[in-house]
């Protein structure tokens, strides 16, 4: 006869990672490569809201470490409630482990770890500042055998703890009795970590370009702002200069002449019309500035389509003319049987588990389209089917026109090329070591020499 036990009776052997280094280079794969500026901005949003809701962020080059060394690190400073040491031990250093409440739809205690951590293999340098006293420790991955963790220090006595005690005389100016600076050392020592890396878009704004399309917007008394202009002197605050960051809501809402929201099943589509100007194009260096499409979660964009993406995106939507001037984000609901999360990269929004349903929200949207975009539309074709296509033509026609102009020719004795003595009418050929007349091309004279 078989007796049934209570579960609780039974012990369990916590299952562990046996190759930790390997999971977290794994997992890093996954990320987006400018993903750490999310992840770092958000860990510093929250520390914030944790001491009332105020504050400042700012993503700046260590200047310190530059006057020390000559190379210039990306930091991130903020006014959270900061760490003390034992506490950094404690979050940084367990993977899965936060300072904030864990959920599957909220923190997931990872992300720094996986994003910044598996792309500065010299470390990440986190110093905090808690009831006004200062701790650091180095989060690395070790050159020898790939096992991340933290670095030893060597205190003032000789022995070795995983923290430090350090004074005020690092502190940001914008620290004061408690905040954190988190510096990215990069691969090596001598990596310029606040240089864009390969494939940014916006080289000069890129942390810029990254947080406002990423964000939609930012918590109310909090102000983000990222440096620009840094290859230039700290002398020159006209272009070496930290801008404040707003996110795409804020600009969407400046430079829209229309704007609404169609409720569409278990999601709700936002919309706006910008306005035909200049900024269409004038702004896309520090937001998206033109038409898109993207998904809207928790103040957060994802999937966002950009480019001839965006456009066919939009076309799905029905918006097949003035794709240029349309935004839309949607917005899903979550409920019981409509489950709403991200993976653990935070690259892809999921419901249920499953890739967003773009294709039904596109069909709903064309079904249901909000009268002033598709007033758009029908001005955008009129003005389409009217259009002079000679005219048209002309224009593109005509910034090939100089391409066609014959140069002239005047003599010169360090031309390149060497005139024909049999035959001085016709051209030239390859200057040859030697004598003889020569001429170089130039923008007057009278005609072929």
């Amino acid at each position: 006869m078989i007796t049934r036990t209570s579960a609780g009776s039974y012990k369990t052997l916590p299952m562990t990672v046996k190759n930790t280094g390997f999971l977290l280079d794994r997992l890093g794969q996954d990320c987006h490569p400018l993903q750490f500026l999310r992840e770092l901005t958000q860990n510093s949003i929250e520390a914030i809201q944790r001491v009332g809701g105020e504050g400042e962020i700012c993503w700046d080059v260590d200047w310190n470490h530059y006057a020390l060394t000559g190379v210039m690190k990306l930091c991130v400073i903020d006014t959270g409630d900061g760490m003390t040491g034992l506490e950094m031990v404690e979050h940084i250093n367990k993977l899965s482990s936060s300072g904030a409440e864990q959920s599957l739809s909220g923190n997931y205690g990872v992300g720094a770890k996986i994003a910044a951590a598996t792309r500065n293999h010299a470390g990440l340098v986190y110093v905090s500042w808690k009831d006004g006293k200062g701790a650091m420790i180095h989060l690395w991955r070790n050159p020898v055998d790939g096992t991340y963790g933290l670095k030893q220090q060597q205190r003032a006595d000789g022995l070795y703890s995983d923290y430090l005690e350090i004074d005020d005389t690092v502190k940001p100016e914008a620290i004061g009795e408690h905040g954190t600076m988190i510096v990215l050392l990069g691969n090596d020592e001598d990596q310029n970590t606040i240089e864009a890396p390969n494939g940014s878009p916006a080289a000069s704004r890129w942390i810029s370009k990254y947080l406002n399309t990423r964000f939609f917007q930012f918590p109310d008394g909090i102000k983000l702002k990222a440096r620009e202009g840094w290859q230039f002197p700290r002398s020159d605050t006209d272009r070496n200069v930290a801008r404040g960051l707003v996110g795409q809501k804020r600009y969407l809402s400046d430079h829209a002449q229309s704007c609404g929201c169609l409720p569409l099943t278990n999601a709700a589509a936002h919309w706006w019309i910008l306005k035909d100007e200049p900024a269409l194009t004038n702004n896309s260096g520090h937001v998206e500035s033109s038409g898109h499409a993207a998904a809207l979660y928790q103040n957060e964009l994802y999937e966002m389509s950009t480019g001839r993406a965006g456009t066919a995106r939009l076309q799905n939507f029905g918006v097949i003319f003035g794709m240029k001037q349309v935004v839309i984000y949607v917005e899903p609901f979550a409920s019981e049987s409509h489950r709403l999360t991200t993976n653990t990269a935070r690259t892809t929004l999921l419901i249920n588990n499953e890739p967003l349903p773009w294709a039904d929200w596109a069909a709903e949207f064309r079904e249901r389209m909000p009268k002033e975009i598709d007033e758009l539309i029908q001005e955008k074709a009129a003005r389409a089917e009217t259009r002079d296509h000679a005219k048209s033509i002309r224009e593109r026609l005509r910034p090939l026109l100089d391409l066609f102009k014959v140069s002239r020719y005047r003599p010169a004795p360090a031309g390149t090329l060497q005139l024909d003595v049999q035959n001085v009418v016709r051209g030239g050929r390859s200057r040859q070591n030697g004598g003889g007349e020569t001429g170089e091309s130039g923008s007057s004279g009278g005609g072929k020499r």
